[in-house]
């Protein structure tokens, strides 16, 4: 009775034109930026944190996660249309949004990337309203050692799902193996010694996460559009079929089709979201590798499957909604954009914890149900006349055009994190670096994934080694850390058999 008392306060409180524009507003603002290259969500989230002072707490929030919604969905736009991530999370939909597109299919494509996006979107919204407390309870029982099994066995599911052949397995691990090294370079975090940089002082920060983005996922996939093309051609993007406009009929059997995996991706991503230190990243991946495990054609992913393009955007946006959960009742920001939003509460003068949904039960009611209508009127009255002109103005752009923005966007939003011209030579690094390793059929992707976990796995795994003074017997005492690294092994030793054999 309560819950439904709370739930009719937060309709009545967070209802009302000024908040709905502001969602919507936002939901644009989010799109932008995740589309552009260099650029995301939560980057905007950042630069208009301060300005949110002077507003009222539901609509600055509310308006803040229309940015985070509209930049997760922002990213698969440039993903579909050019195979180049406006933000890491679309890395997965390009896998097959981008043959759709030179099919001749890319509105399909973006068509149901948007679908998927809403319905994911609204998953995570309706868990998070019901399930947040037991979820957030869940969550927080997990230690380090459970925390280091989980990402291990993400790596290892990510980098068995994305080959079809045994030896793209090998270069998987291999490219998982390079993203770990890079992302121990820099101070240690306990002993605070230098690592693997090389006499750079610069380096001892690190590699920027945002810069390694950019670098290996737009800057290389430019560099390697420029090399297939043989020069920068002064027509069209590329030369592709014209873009079918599917029919009532056949979005209605997309949906069919697609429907199974996402709802299952909706769960992962919720499930995910719901878990610090993991994102819409890892979400998109996990979803994509477990639509094409259950499929009974997993050869035709890579190829311009619809079902490819389902559920990496379902799992992505589902996590939007399932990261608020360890924030609004437990206090502790799990994630870059949570933390932002951790900030606004403390603007608005409420502190995120468990005590939030007694104190200002209006203000966390009100943000649950404009939530929930953000995916809805956002998808439908904003994303959705975006992606025709989309699909009838750029992928008329021409090679010429488009390659010299993307570089500039890729250097502005390298510098702008650091105001630091070394940031630019990174990011010229990691292109050249993304670039030959794509050439050599290695993943950008899978490197790029572990080189974001590879800080939180090493935490992680540290701070058991710590309580247990050494002992890795603390990852075989918890029954769920044993569970996931036998997963793991058994997983990867039975795919490379299943694989040699084809």
């Amino acid at each position: 009775m309560n819950f439904i008392s709370n739930l009719m306060d937060g309709i009545n409180y967070g209802f009302s034109f000024l908040n709905l524009l502001g969602i919507l507003v936002g939901y644009l603002l989010g799109i932008i930026f995740g589309a552009i290259p260099g650029l995301t969500g939560g980057m905007a989230i950042v630069l208009l944190l301060p300005f949110t002072y002077n507003f009222s707490p539901i609509f600055a929030i509310a308006t803040l996660m229309g940015i985070y919604k509209g930049g997760v969905y922002g990213g698969s736009i440039t993903a579909i249309l050019f195979n180049i991530p406006g933000t890491p999370m679309a890395a997965a939909t390009a896998f097959d949004g981008y043959p759709m597109r030179i099919k001749g299919e890319g509105l399909r494509a973006l068509e149901m990337a948007l679908f998927a996006s809403i319905i994911g979107g609204t998953v995570s919204n309706l868990l998070l309203m019901f399930t947040a407390p037991p979820l957030a309870r869940v969550a927080l029982k997990l230690g380090p050692a459970e925390i280091s099994a989980l990402i291990f066995f993400a790596l290892t599911i990510i980098t068995n799902l994305m080959g079809n052949a045994a030896i793209e397995i090998w270069k998987g691990l291999v490219a998982a193996g390079l993203g770990l090294l890079f992302s121990i370079v820099g101070l240690d975090m306990l002993t605070a010694t230098r690592r693997y940089g090389f006499g750079i002082i610069q380096l001892d920060s690190g590699i920027n996460y945002i810069v390694a983005i950019i670098g290996i996922l737009a800057l290389a996939e430019v560099f390697n559009q420029i090399d297939q093309a043989g020069e920068l051609k002064l027509a069209v993007l590329k030369e592709v079929k014209i873009f079918k406009r599917p029919t009532m009929k056949s979005r209605l059997k997309d949906l069919k089709i697609c429907a199974k995996d996402i709802f299952r991706s909706s769960i992962v991503g919720s499930i995910i979201g719901a878990l610090p230190g993991l994102g819409a990243t890892e979400a998109a991946f996990l979803g994509y590798g477990e639509a094409k495990r259950n499929s009974k054609h997993p050869e035709t992913f890579g190829e311009g499957e619809i079902i490819g393009i389902a559920a990496p955007e379902s799992a992505n946006n589902a996590v939007c909604a399932a990261s608020m959960i360890p924030l609004v009742t437990l206090g502790i920001p799990g994630s870059v954009v949570a933390a932002a939003l951790f900030g606004a509460f403390m603007i608005q003068g409420m502190m995120p914890g468990p005590m939030l949904m007694k104190t200002n039960p209006e203000v966390i009611y009100g943000l649950f149900v404009l939530m929930l209508v953000t995916d809805i009127l956002g998808g439908l009255i904003v994303a959705y006349p975006i992606l025709y002109l989309a699909e009838k103005y750029m992928k008329k752009i021409a090679y010429n055009v488009l390659f010299p923005f993307i570089i500039v966007f890729c250097a502005v939003g390298s510098y702008g994190i650091n105001f630091n011209t070394f940031d630019i030579k990174v990011l010229l690094f990691l292109g050249v670096f993304g670039y030959f390793i794509k050439r050599n059929g290695f993943f950008g992707p899978i490197f790029l994934i572990a080189f974001i976990l590879g800080p939180f796995l090493e935490r992680n795994v540290r701070t058991a080694l710590i309580i247990s003074k050494g002992s890795i017997s603390i990852f075989l005492r918890s029954p769920v850390a044993l569970i996931l690294l036998a997963f793991s092994v058994i997983y990867t030793i039975s795919s490379i058999k299943k694989k040699f054999k084809k």
